[in-house]
């Protein structure tokens, strides 16, 4: 890694760790500096402003993130639909796992109606609803899955897989579940495909 690379790397970090403490809006420009080490000007010059670490942040989680829905739905796009839908949510756990704190922050964030929140919807929340749209309509057709309203089945399937990083505060506090710790990840997941085969599926297919 170059030095830019690392200079912009360390900024992240610690604005994604301030941000993750303080809140976006609660965070100053200059308390993020003070935790990179660096000056106010520096981060400028990389970011130009706060404004572009939340926007480098949304880029950074969502790219990947479509990739993933992407590249499963090519990947898998001869076998079963269910088969499909559950390797991508099952790479999808995964990989906000190894980006926990990134995760955490960024699904608090989209939940605050702002110009950038909805430039987000616009670009990969729409690629995102046509991924599993695509995956679900292939699975109602040859009728591995119950006909149900998408809309609501994916609303309650982007529920089940934000609530450990949007609300691992409440988890640890309240239940004593560290969904950081590999272990408690397993079981969840174990969980979600549970849910697909008793709510989504019409019948019994192939395990992951």
């Amino acid at each position: 890694m170059n030095h830019t690379l690392r200079t912009k790397e360390k900024i992240f970090q610690a604005a994604l760790s301030e941000f993750n403490v303080k809140g976006y809006t609660g965070t100053s420009i200059r308390e993020i500096a003070t935790a990179a080490e660096m000056n106010v000007s520096t981060i400028s010059y990389y970011f130009k402003g706060k404004h572009g670490l939340l926007k480098f942040a949304f880029i950074s989680f969502f790219e990947p993130y479509i990739h993933i829905l992407e590249d499963c739905l090519l990947k898998y796009e001869r076998d079963s639909a269910t088969i499909c839908l559950k390797n991508a949510i099952i790479q999808l756990m995964d990989y906000q796992y190894r980006h926990f704190e990134l995760a955490r922050f960024v699904w608090r964030e989209v939940s605050i109606d702002s110009q950038i929140v909805r430039e987000t919807m616009t670009t990969y929340f729409r690629k995102e609803r046509y991924l599993f749209q695509t995956i679900i309509d292939k699975g109602i057709k040859n009728g591995e899955f119950n006909k149900v309203p998408i809309g609501i089945i994916m609303t309650q399937l982007k529920g089940i897989m934000t609530m450990p990083f949007l609300n691992s505060i409440y988890t640890s506090e309240v239940w004593n579940i560290y969904y950081q710790e590999r272990f408690y990840l397993k079981k969840y997941k174990e969980q979600i495909i549970h849910w697909i085969d008793f709510y989504l599926s019409n019948k019994k297919v192939e395990a992951v």
